[in-house]
């Protein structure tokens, strides 16, 4: 595949409601939790600077060997060339969607800070109902608020993404729900990490934390997140090489006074000295919890052995040593030295700032310049290290230790910066082409040897891929045990491959079709583009802002220029053995580092910060010879023309007011014969909040329901886009009735994937996508979205395949090992570990991985194929359409996937029905070590079951969230510092409601982390007592206004839908009927509801706590707890116990069938 974002390590810091927006994924450059940037420096920082304070990175980072830029001089013209080339717009108007009605102005204040303002109509519509209904201004609410709001996010339960069955309580499985339509700003400060002084490594990242800290005119340092929770939002941050990002969002009307407090961040913070060691203990809490990452393991590695002196060469994360320990043993002052880092890089001509709301461009111009212009500048332009030339010293190999059971192998390509030739996409056209997965390709030679598992290849677009110094090419390859020991051995044979490619691609020279196809899906993407989370999109944009022509700020990525098969020659010139650099991290490290010490001059070494040991070698001469004049393979060959470009863009439906279009040809509109979804309006009572026209959009109709079928269907008319949504459930008795037939079940799945790999990745760069999972008891799920087209054509080749599956030995061998390493892999984070201890608690029906796994080693291939027709001889279709798709077009869809299968006979009440585990009243336990033994990381997760889903219940425990999210998060993690991460919000499993409160630490036990929340929960009965009303009613409306926004893309409002399907529930209506409970629930009953089943000591109180120990605290898994407390020694017999309880199955009633015509 072609490598569009990066597995990298960003240094992100985490606020309470980080994981709602699923930004803490670890990618290669550098990330971390995200609330570890709080405020720092305690003066406006006016001073004048000497020339020294100037000059951005210091002595250390600047001298580098000037003939290695020598080297690159040819490359160098080449890219200056390109881009002189491209035709680049002069205008500063900007280039957008024609499906994005939103307004823009691209401006700069005197301070020479660029911005980008965004006014959104429809966002501005709404405020001004809110202000007639309410007769506030914009900037009246929240200003004295005292609580916080956290989102209720869901782990997936296992650290390879297994099925969980638990989705927040709107709705909407997983990380897929809606968003709110906020208002949101971000800023990007162009310095870095590689900025950071060599006596002070992490000092970026550290100061990002301290910005949190409050402000003089807003001292208090929860003042920001507190005014944020109060106003429906949230705050994030995050540090990379050469850029740190801080956004936030809100309500709209909350946006003005939330610039005025993040303005602060960059004119006046407080570097309080009370707070430096407490953020400190952050830093080190987040740099903790990455130890036993890969990535990050790999990330760290490759900034060890960058060359001597070069930028890249530096610990971004930072830890307690680099910060605290080692500067004040060397007499450092460290906060003047924060306070001086700040003062020397923090400079406006150096930051972007883009903001969106909803009010007219003048207004938010008006703002940023009251709130921005005093920000100070003259410490120059943002630095730059093109003269560093290419990291890392080339034809050398690298082997280090995997901490998970995997093997993998990265080939790196050092270029200079393309950014200034962004148009020419010479590496992306590269990128498709090494990355490719149809016939031909590199990745179809490598699984036809046996050697690999998976590819990608490109300049991903984490920070330590692209910078000013180099972009990294990568070529990352997931290999199978006898790629690993392939001759010569540490996965070297697929590097031999790549090159026999790579001399393909420089024979056959550059393909200009191949480039206008990928110019005209990205024209065609750009021109469907639908909208992005607000606080996603302007901290996109923000970091974005100074990489393309003023024209291009929101096209850039898609920009496709002039073709240059000139600069795509060149770029294949730079891409030799004796300038690579290889990688090889293998569980079998002992193997590998004795295969590279083999080659001779090897040295042994220990990366110091994660303490890890690795093995680096030259590459003999006569390898990189024997590379060099590689020659291509008889089995490889450039991809063909895709089929699966869309050409037809008509939408079925000319309606565009969110009302749903007919579906039948009668004229009835899909819900025909439901009663509608509650009007939220009606029910407002004289609430400020106004609903959006499109907050309940009409549900899907049931279009079909006979033996073996159920079709919902429904004609899109909100989003106009010609996309389509297809979800589908293969449901049968035999696919999960035990744990061979989940193994065997979940081999089909992943076979099916590897028969359509070569279809599905051209589907894939066209704009469809194509999904198959194993979902325990309910059966194996299909999704296929994107443009609608062809995604008949795709269905259909999806099911065919299905049909018609072959079971051959050589793929089922390579399937089964790579499967076989994701189970053995699966939980080894600790928060994985405990989310998926209690999942496997609560659902009555589940297999535990350590018991599937035995299975997965064990069967062969000629058992999948006669699981498979026992399978497909007892199955349910059930499936939705939702999209620029008719319902006669659903239909065709639905009878052609049964028709490809043989038909499908199971009636829908013999189905396999999943049921939640009933907590029982009392206290019960359950604990277990961590899977790696390395590992020193703890987690307590608890849980408190409120009852069966309900609008009353699922109104009480979200009202909780938001009530009480944010203080969970400042007492346990702000100001008790217990750990890395800390999340509590509401979790829906199987009908099942509940409350969890999960924390995540490297320094305290998980018996200690439960007292601590225990405490907290006891504590804020009180401060739920005492709340005021005008506190509490803005609380309400926070809630409100985020449950009724529309969905703002198709796949939101279709995966919202499915979710009620998939669970059978059919209540379309749900946050609907939510809202009017929201309405009218008052404050005494929340509070009386609380003491009852969420305080210690509750009558109705159900406490499931999972405590999983790292290796220091092993023995706390032994103690006896305090208190009556059930400790549950195995998960399996306890909820398979006579006396275990279940919540009743999903009762949902269909509506009337509404058939196509």
């Amino acid at each position: 595949m072609q490598c569009t974002s990066t597995e990298s390590c960003r240094l992100q810091t985490s606020s309470r409601s980080a994981t709602y927006r699923g930004s803490l994924t670890l990618v290669t450059s550098i990330s971390f939790p995200r609330r570890l940037c709080r405020p720092f420096i305690s003066s406006k920082a006016t001073l004048k600077s000497s020339p020294a304070e100037q000059t951005g990175a210091g002595p250390k980072r600047r001298r580098i060997a000037s003939a290695r830029a020598a080297v690159d001089a040819p490359m160098v013209a080449a890219v200056e060339r390109a881009a002189a080339l491209q035709s680049v717009p002069n205008s500063e108007a900007v280039l957008q969607s024609p499906l994005d009605k939103r307004l823009y102005r691209r401006t700069a204040l005197s301070n020479g800070l660029g911005v980008l303002l965004i006014s959104d109509p429809e966002m501005g519509t709404a405020l001004e109902q809110s202000a007639d209904v309410a007769g506030e201004d914009s900037g009246a609410q929240g200003e004295d608020s005292d609580s916080e709001d956290d989102s209720g996010s869901d782990s997936d339960g296992s650290d390879e993404d297994d099925d969980d069955g638990d989705a927040p309580a709107n709705g909407v499985k997983g990380p897929k729900q809606a968003a709110a339509k906020k208002a949101a700003a971000a800023m990007a400060v162009g310095v870095g990490s590689f900025c950071d002084p060599a006596e002070l490594q992490g000092l970026s990242h550290y100061l990002e934390h301290m910005l949190f800290m409050g402000s003089e005119k807003f001292p208090d340092e929860n003042d920001y997140d507190a005014f944020l929770a109060s106003n429906g939002g949230a705050s994030n941050a995050y540090t990379d090489l050469e850029v740190t990002n801080y956004q936030f969002d809100c309500e709209p009307k909350a946006l003005g006074p939330a610039l005025d407090r993040f303005a602060q961040f960059f004119l006046a913070p407080l570097v309080k000295a009370d707070a430096l060691e407490r953020e400190v203990s952050a830093v080190n809490n987040e740099f903790a919890g990455v130890l036993q990452s890969d990535s990050c393991r790999m990330a760290q590695l490759r900034c060890h052995t960058a060359i001597e002196g070069h930028p890249f060469r530096g610990f971004s994360w930072g830890n307690r040593a680099s910060l605290w320990d080692q500067p004040r043993a060397a007499g450092i002052p460290i906060r003047d030295r924060i306070v001086q880092y700040y003062r020397q890089q923090y400079s406006a001509e150096r930051m972007s700032l883009v903001v969106l709301g909803g009010q007219p461009l003048d207004v938010l111009q008006g703002w940023v310049q009251d709130h921005f212009s005093a920000v100070p500048a003259g410490r120059g332009p943002r630095p730059v290290f093109s003269d560093a030339g290419p990291p890392f010293q080339g034809g050398r190999v690298y082997g280090m230790p995997a901490v998970k059971d995997s093997h993998s192998i990265t080939v790196t390509f050092q270029l200079p910066s393309l950014q200034a030739a962004y148009a020419a996409k010479a590496d992306e056209y590269l990128a498709h082409l090494v990355g490719h997965e149809g016939a031909g390709s590199l990745l179809s030679a490598l699984k036809a040897r046996g050697w690999a598992t998976g590819l990608s290849a490109g300049v991903s677009d984490g920070g330590h891929e692209r910078t000013s110094a180099a972009w990294l090419f990568d070529v990352h390859i997931s290999l199978t045990d006898a790629g690993r020991a392939e001759a010569p051995g540490a996965g070297l044979a697929c590097v031999a491959l790549l090159f026999r490619f790579l001399a393909l691609l420089r024979d056959a020279g550059p393909q200009e079709w191949v480039f206008k196809e990928l110019r005209d899906i990205a024209e065609v993407k750009f021109r469907f583009a639908e909208e992005e989370d607000a606080c996603e999109y302007v901290t996109r944009l923000a970091a974005e802002l100074h990489m393309f022509a003023p024209a291009h700020a929101l096209k850039g990525q898609w920009v496709y220029g002039q073709w240059d098969p000139a600069l795509v020659t060149e770029l294949l010139t730079q891409m030799t053995p004796q300038r690579a650099r290889i990688d090889v991290q293998s569980k079998d490290y002992d193997a590998v580092s004795k295969q590279i010490k083999e080659m001779g001059e090897a040295e042994e070494g220990t990366e110091p910060w994660f303490d890890m040991p690795y093995t680096a070698a030259p590459l003999p001469a006569e390898l990189l010879e024997e590379w060099a004049g590689a020659t291509p393979e008889a089995d490889m060959k450039l991809p063909a023309r895709n089929e699966f470009l869309p050409s037809d863009f008509e939408l079925v439906s000319g309606t565009a007011d969110g009302a749903t279009a007919p579906m039948n040809g009668s004229g009835s509109p899909s819900g025909t014969g439901r009663k509608p979804a509650v009007n939220a309006v009606a029910l407002a009572n004289g609430s400020h909040v106004q609903d959006t026209p499109s907050a309940f959009p009409e549900p899907p109709a049931l279009v079909i329901d006979e033996g073996g079928l159920r079709l919902w269907a429904k004609t899109d008319a909100a989003f106009a886009v010609p996309r389509t949504v297809a979800c589908m459930l293969l449901a049968s008795p035999a696919g999960h009735d035990t744990p061979r037939a989940a193994a065997l079940t979940h081999l089909i799945a992943k076979l099916l994937e590897d028969a359509l790999c070569e279809t599905a990745y051209q589907a894939e760069v066209a704009g469809l996508n194509f999904e198959v999972s194993p979902e325990g008891t309910a059966g194996l799920a299909l999704r296929l979205d994107g443009f609608s087209h062809r995604l008949p054509a795709l269905a259909s080749a999806v099911f065919r395949a299905l049909a018609e599956l072959k079971v051959q030995e050589a793929a089922f061998v390579r399937v089964r090992e790579a499967l076989a390493r994701r189970y053995r892999n699966s939980n080894m984070r600790p928060e994985g570990a405990a989310t998926y201890a209690r999942l496997f608690a609560l659902r009555a029906a589940m297999f535990h991985v350590d018991a599937v796994l035995p299975h997965v080693e064990s069967v062969t291939a000629a058992d999948v194929q006669e699981h498979l027709g026992v399978l497909l001889g007892t199955t349910h279709l059930e499936a939705l359409l939702h999209g620029n798709v008719t319902a006669a077009g659903a239909a065709a869809v639905a009878r052609g996937a049964r028709d490809a299968l043989g038909g499908t006979r199971l009636p829908a009440a013999e189905r396999p029905c999943d049921r939640a585990v009933l907590i029982p009243v009392g206290s019960t336990l359950y604990r277990e070590g961590p899977k790696n033994p390395e590992e020193d990381g703890n987690v307590c997760e608890l849980y408190l079951q409120c009852g069966s889903d309900s609008a009353a219940t699922r109104a009480l425990v979200d009202l909780l969230e938001q009530v009480a999210g944010e203080p969970a998060y400042d007492t346990l993690r702000t100001k008790q510092q217990l750990g890395y991460s800390v999340h509590a919000g509401t979790r829906l499993t199987h009908g099942a409601l509940a409350f969890c409160v999960v924390v995540a630490s490297s320094t305290h036990g998980p018996a200690e982390l439960e007292a601590r929340i225990e405490a907290f929960l006891s504590s804020f009965a009180a401060t739920l007592e005492a709340m005021a009303p005008n506190a509490f009613e803005k609380h309400r409306g926070s809630l409100l206004a985020a449950k009724l926004q529309k969905d703002h893309a198709l796949a939101e409002e279709a995966d919202r839908h499915w979710d009620a399907i998939f669970n059978r529930r059919y209540n379309f209506s749900a946050r609907a009927e939510e809202v009017a409970e929201l309405r009218t629930l008052p404050h005494s009953t929340l509070l009386q509801w609380y003491r009852q089943t969420v305080a210690p000591g509750g009558a109705e109180r159900r406490k499931l706590c999972i405590h999983i120990a790292g290796r220091s605290k092993l023995e706390q898994i032994t103690q006896q707890p305090a208190g009556d407390v059930h400790v549950v020694e195995g998960l399996a017999a306890w909820k398979s116990q006579a006396d275990c309880k279940l919540f009743d199955p999903p009762t949902g009633s269909l509506p009337p069938l509404c058939p196509a015509s």
